[in-house]
């Protein structure tokens, strides 16, 4: 049978890589203007393994062996000429990656399975749609990749007849009842990869072009927020409040501590990813922070100028121009953050290189897959609620980061594990920590001006009572200020207010102290594994800590635009 079945992988390798070209092709606007990297992992195994990654080799498919054992130990599962086509088949492998596995456990077989699935878009199971004969085995990756929601291509396997000529596509579902797609031309790959790689909205891609459009531009003359923050005593004022710091120095800081743990191809993607969202988002929540803060200055003072003229009505004329303007300059600021999309910048940019912070520990373990598979967004039961733009982005640059090889032993688990420690999941904390003292600080700090403002409204009213009843003469020349404090002060005590309601910053210091407390259990789990399984899994766990800050992060502040204050 092994004629027939080469023949027709070498039919779904070639149908893949057309496909590949084409998509690239169609979709120029958001993919990279180079010829696409198509890589096979495989464990090696006698017979069908070994045929795929020939069939894969002839249509210039990458191949990358990944093994149970240590070489000496996997090659004792070969004899003879199987022995010799096995170290052929891996000394022509581009990448080589041993994995922990115990034989007497009985487990080794089943994490090659899972570290096929973490790497993969789509698995080609050659197969006799049977039940398995045990964990590690053909059906048994099959459920596994499709709990994981990696589609299956099956190539069928008739023993009896020594045929196999049947192709069909497993695109969900689970292993009783598939859901079933078709593979019958060069344009089902085509559908099938445009499923798999592609964003599935129109509003998805203007955002990707609109992402691809942005410049380092490091001058950004909105800090009104960063003022804010220095008159409340929250955080110093830079020298140059105006400058942002480059992209390059910022991957500095941020990427340098990695440096000497991952080899360029996985780390240098993520850098440039990471740092562009970064600095994008920064830029963003400058401006929007910015004109939030000014949009309730403008309210007060336009409401403080209208008052002033019963103080000054000799001058009410230009008061009243003063005040058109500052009316004119509120719309004009929440009309430029409109048209610069400054709210879903903001949010998306920083959504996105949240999500890129993890991936470079996720990658190097070997056996976890990508925060996000797709665009797609689950609600509840598991129902598709939407897409977004920025979870397929990551996913295409978890795909270009290039896979670990090298060994991983049980050494290596613990030093990944203090390393993630060390470089990500105790600096995240501590992070947290400042983060949720800064926000009780601003929320503070807020309510103390406003509780002033108010007071002193109070106080301006119990000191008119008095005086209506002491001396009703004085008090006649005075009313023009009592009326600009009585009825100005609450004005101002609205903005305060506005900008505390807003912010929602208590919302914001309760989330980063709850994100802290968990990250640093997280790290002390970290720091009792021995285990790669349960390395991987803690991984996860550390991404869902930081997805889950970020995700009600990102809820909360959705449906706070940026508007005209009434």
């Amino acid at each position: 049978m092994t004629p027939v079945v080469g023949k027709k992988l070498d039919e779904i390798f070639a149908h893949l890589k057309t496909a590949t070209v084409a998509l690239r092709e169609r979709e120029a606007e958001i993919f990279d203007d180079v010829e696409p990297i198509l890589r096979l992992h495989t464990p090696l195994a006698t017979g069908s393994d070994q045929i795929a990654a020939q069939s894969a080799r002839a249509n210039d498919f990458q191949v990358r062996a990944l093994l149970p054992f240590k070489v000496e130990e996997y090659s004792q599962d070969f004899q003879g000429t199987e022995l010799e086509q096995f170290q052929e088949f891996l000394n022509d492998a581009d990448n080589v990656m041993t994995l922990p596995g115990d034989r007497s456990a009985n487990d080794a077989y089943v994490l090659v399975g899972k570290g096929v699935i973490a790497a993969s878009d789509v698995i080609i199971a050659i197969w006799d749609g049977e039940p398995g004969n045990g964990p590690g085995g053909t059906a048994h990756v099959v459920e596994l990749a499709l709990r994981e929601g990696v589609p299956i291509i099956h190539l069928y396997i008739d023993r009896a007849k020594e045929d196999a000529s049947s192709v069909r596509l497993i695109m969900g579902g689970d292993f009783d009842e598939p859901e079933l797609g078709k593979l019958d031309s060069p344009d089902d790959y085509v559908r099938m990869l445009t499923e798999i790689l592609a964003p599935h909205e129109q509003v998805e891609r203007k955002h990707i072009i609109d992402y691809y459009a942005e410049v380092e531009n490091h001058k950004n003359f909105r800090f009104e927020y960063s003022i804010m923050l220095a008159m409340l005593r929250i955080k110093p004022l830079p020298a140059r409040p105006w400058l942002q710091e480059s992209i390059d120095s910022e991957i500095e800081r941020e990427r340098s501590v990695v440096r000497d743990n991952y080899p360029p191809t996985l780390r240098m993607p993520l850098e440039r990813g990471y740092g562009w969202a970064n600095f994008l988002a920064i830029r963003y929540a400058q401006r929007f922070r910015s004109g939030h803060i000014t949009n309730y200055a403008l309210s007060a003072i336009a409401v403080l100028v209208a008052l002033t003229g019963l103080i000054v009505p000799s001058i009410k004329l230009y008061l009243v121009m003063s005040e058109l303007l500052l009316i004119g300059l509120l719309f004009y600021n929440t009309g430029a953050g409109k048209k610069g999309d400054w709210h879903r910048r903001w949010l998306q940019y920083r959504h996105l290189a949240e999500s890129l912070r993890p991936l470079i520990y996720l990658k190097r373990i070997g056996l976890s897959g990508p925060p996000f598979r797709s665009d797609f967004i689950l609600g509840a039961h598991r129902k598709e609620a939407g897409t977004d733009w920025t979870r397929w982005y990551t996913a295409a640059i978890w795909r270009e980061m290039s896979s670990p090889g090298g060994e991983m032993s049980r050494e290596q688990v613990i030093e990944l594990a203090k390393v993630a420690i060390e470089e990500q999941v105790l600096p995240q904390a501590e992070y947290h920590e400042v983060n949720a003292h800064r926000m009780r600080e601003l929320d503070h700090r807020l309510h103390e001006v406003g509780n002033f403002l108010m007071g002193s409204v109070i106080a301006t009213c119990v000191l008119f009572i008095v005086g209506y009843f002491t001396v009703p003469d004085m008090l006649y020349s005075l009313t023009p200020w009592i009326v600009f404090l009585t009825a100005g002060l609450p004005a101002a005590g609205a903005a305060v207010f506005g900008m505390r309601g807003h912010g929602e910053h208590l919302l914001q210091a309760n989330r980063s102290a709850e994100s802290s407390a968990a990250l640093r259990q997280n790290a002390k789990r970290l720091a009792a594994i021995e285990n790669i399984e349960e390395l991987a899994a803690e991984l996860q766990v550390t991404s869902h800590i930081m997805l889950a800050d970020l995700n009600e992060w990102t809820t909360t502040y959705s449906e706070r635009s940026l508007e005209v204050p009434a």
